[in-house]
C-alpha cells in the first residue's frame, strides 16, 4: 500500500501566504498602472493623428504656415525650390477633386470612391511626412544633394497621385454621365411605350 502523507498548513504559513498574495496583487496593480499609462499615451497619439487627418481632409490644415516656418531653417537651395509649393498644391487639388466627386455617388459606388480616396489621401500624407523631413532642419541628416534627390522622388510620387486622381475623376464622371443618360433613355422608352 502506498503511504499517504498529508501536512496541514500552519498558522504562520497561512499568514505568509496572505503576504505573498498581497505582494502579487500589488505587483499586478503596478503593472496595470503602467499598462494604463501606455494605453492613455496610445489613445492620445491616435487622437492627435485623427485630429490631424480631419484637419487635412477639411482643408483647414495650415500647411503653408508650417512649411514656410520650417523652410527658414534649411538652405536656400531647398527653401526656394518651387516644387515644394507644387507638392502642397497637388495635395490640396487631390482633396478637392475627391471631395467633389464623392457627392455624385451613393451606395456601393460611394463606398468604393471613399475607399479609393482614403488610399490616395493616406499615400499623400506619407509623402507630406517625407517632405516635412526633407525641408526641416534637424529632422533628418541629409546633405542638400540628398534632400534635392528625395524632393524629386516626393514630387514625382505626388505627380503620379495627381494624375491617378484626375484619371479616376474622369472615369467616375463618365460613369455618372452614362448612368444619367441610361436613366433618361429608360424614362423616354417608358413614356414612348405607354
Amino acid at each position: 500500500m502506498a503511504s499517504l502523507s498529508l501536512q496541514a498548513q500552519t498558522f504562520a504559513e497561512w499568514w505568509s501566504q496572505k503576504k505573498t498574495q498581497k505582494k502579487y496583487l500589488i505587483e499586478q496593480i503596478a503593472a496595470l498602472q503602467v499598462y494604463l499609462g501606455y494605453a492613455k499615451k496610445g489613445y492620445e497619439i491616435a487622437g492627435t493623428g485623427l485630429s490631424t487627418i480631419r484637419d487635412i481632409t477639411n482643408g483647414e490644415f495650415k500647411l503653408h504656415e508650417l512649411f514656410i516656418t520650417e523652410l527658414k531653417k534649411v538652405s536656400p537651395a531647398i527653401r526656394n525650390d518651387v516644387r515644394i509649393a507644387e507638392i502642397i498644391s497637388m495635395q490640396l487639388d487631390i482633396l478637392k477633386t475627391f471631395n467633389g466627386l464623392a457627392s455624385g455617388f451613393s451606395g456601393e459606388h460611394l463606398e468604393y470612391v471613399l475607399d479609393v480616396k482614403a488610399g490616395v489621401i493616406n499615400e499623400c500624407l506619407n509623402d507630406l511626412e517625407q517632405l516635412y523631413l526633407v525641408i526641416t532642419s534637424g529632422k533628418a541628416e541629409m546633405t542638400d544633394d540628398e534632400r534635392i534627390k528625395r524632393l524629386n522622388q516626393i514630387f514625382d510620387a505626388m505627380q503620379d497621385k495627381s494624375a491617378f486622381t484626375q484619371d479616376f475623376y474622369n472615369k467616375a464622371d463618365l460613369f455618372l454621365r452614362l448612368q444619367e443618360a441610361e436613366k433618361r433613355s429608360t424614362s423616354q422608352l417608358r413614356r414612348y411605350h405607354e
